[in-house]
């Protein structure tokens, strides 16, 4: 441990050095990580970047105390191997492996115990942050709190994060996950609230039309007499598929999933958008065609193939977080308007100091919607499809989760957030000059210009393709 800490501070001191370097000179920068899950268009000027690419290492576990000390590029199915050789894991893991822990952080990131635990950035104990002067800080809820709940969810717009403290809770071998079969809208939003306040680690749910889904519920386990199913090999079936079918014979089932499996089990098609690649590249979609394309229908290779490509405008992909009350209204809108299935179903906990989550809003309860499919239309339609969603979302008092593409006014943007509160924030701790803000980060003000030939072959020269 003392050879990492030692390789840290001195990532640690360059960072330092890039930042005072450019406050001194009133340079506005991003902040490059080397990777990203976001679907926006990614531009960096060399010049102009603080680079935290090598930042990528687990520190320390302690096992007594529950707790893992990371660097803000270490992936989560890095960070899961390394918490489970001692039987424990974060209490919220991100369901594709290349999210790294400053992606969770930074994102407003969730999954099916969010509900339990709140998002990503709520199981994190203390950061440490490089601000915009250069002076580096460590941030918890007692120290410098203000930035500690200002960081989560401002994209790189507040400072760099350089270490994260992270909780942790006792894991098992396996999650036995119980499906229960639901025929409408109203059906799967009243299940899932009944789910929340019983006694289980994990729910979320995927409606496959108007009157057709599933909603699953999960608990660790020990090995048991049930069934057991597996995700992550080649010859394993993409989870989406999986629930579709049991959903057409089971009103209940129950079965194992190896933790591991489970966690990432939306990993290979992207949940359900790897289906997309299949068409992009006129493959048959059939299961002896899915497990050889094994490595093709992992998420880093299905965003690594959007970026490439530069298609993202070919599709919506949007998190909706909503109050309860105004879920059963959103459905009904994307089923009316978009016509996109499936639908991921993914019950929070309300945030509340964290003003700039997804998850910041009046109720007991949020529920988050994933909305994403393909959407072939003219840029002018696309943009009109998206502030169609934009709009119906501000008037259910609602939140996009940012890592998808926005179109607000500046004007709505800040009808949704504090704006007097942040900029206060960004001004105590030297980031206006330095960093741009959230707006700016997020926004998208241009049409991308697809470059598939291109694209395809910066995707294919790709020295190895990640394949976890």
């Amino acid at each position: 441990m003392i050879e990492i800490l030692k390789q840290h501070d001195s990532y640690l001191k360059k960072i330092q050095k890039q930042v005072k370097f450019f406050y001194s000179q009133k340079q506005k920068v991003k902040i490059y990580h080397g990777s990203t899950n976001s679907t926006r268009a990614q531009n960096f000027e060399k010049d102009k970047l603080v680079d935290v690419s090598q930042l990528n290492h687990v520190i320390e576990i302690n096992t007594k105390e529950q707790y893992i000390l990371v660097e803000p590029n270490v992936p989560m199915d890095k960070l899961v191997e390394a918490t489970l050789e001692y039987h424990l894991v974060p209490p919220v893991v991100m369901e594709f492996p290349g999210i790294t822990v400053g992606g969770g952080v930074q994102g407003g990131a969730g999954e099916s115990s969010s509900f339990k635990y709140g998002l990503f950035h709520d199981i994190c104990l203390e950061y440490e942050i490089v601000i915009g002067n250069g002076e580096v800080l460590t941030v918890s809820p007692t120290q410098n709190p203000d930035l500690f709940y200002g960081t989560a969810c401002s994209y790189g717009s507040l400072g760099v994060i350089t270490l994260v403290k992270l909780r942790l809770v006792p894991a098992k071998d396996f999650v036995h996950l119980t499906y229960y079969n639901v025929k409408s809208f109203e059906e799967a939003l009243s299940l899932t609230k009944k789910k929340v306040g019983e006694e289980v680690n994990f729910v979320d749910g995927i409606m496959f039309s108007k009157k057709s889904g599933m909603i699953m519920t999960g608990n660790f386990s020990e090995k048991k007499d049930l069934p057991i199913s597996t995700f992550c090999g080649a010859k394993d079936e993409w989870f989406y598929l999986h629930v579709n079918k049991l959903s057409k014979h089971h009103e209940k089932y129950e079965e194992l999933i190896p933790i591991r499996d489970y966690l990432f089990r939306y990993d290979k098609g992207a949940f359900w958008m790897g289906r997309r690649v299949f068409k992009f590249f006129k493959l048959p979609f059939i299961k002896v065609v899915r497990s050889l394309g094994h490595k093709l229908s992992k998420t880093r290779n299905i965003l690594l193939l959007l970026h490439s490509t530069n298609l993202s405008q070919r599709f919506i992909v949007q998190d909706i977080s909503l109050p309860e009350k105004g879920a059963l209204r959103f459905l009904n809108f994307v089923d009316r308007e978009l016509h996109i299935y499936p639908l991921w179903i993914c019950p929070l906990l309300p945030g509340k100091y964290d003003k700039l989550s997804p998850a910041c809003l009046e109720t007991d309860l949020v529920i988050n919607i994933g909305v994403w499919g393909e959407a072939r239309r003219e840029f002018s339609q696309f943009i009109k499809l998206n502030r169609d969603l934009e709009n119906e979302v501000m008037e259910l008092k609602g939140r996009k989760v940012l890592y998808a593409h926005a179109y607000y006014t500046q004007e709505e943007f800040w009808k949704i957030y504090d704006l007097a509160g942040y900029n206060s924030l960004r001004e105590r701790y030297f980031a206006t000059s330095i960093f741009s803000d959230i707006y700016t980060n997020t926004k998208v003000s241009e049409e991308y210009k697809p470059s598939v030939w291109g694209g395809l072959w910066k995707f294919l020269s790709v020295p190895k393709l990640p394949i976890s």
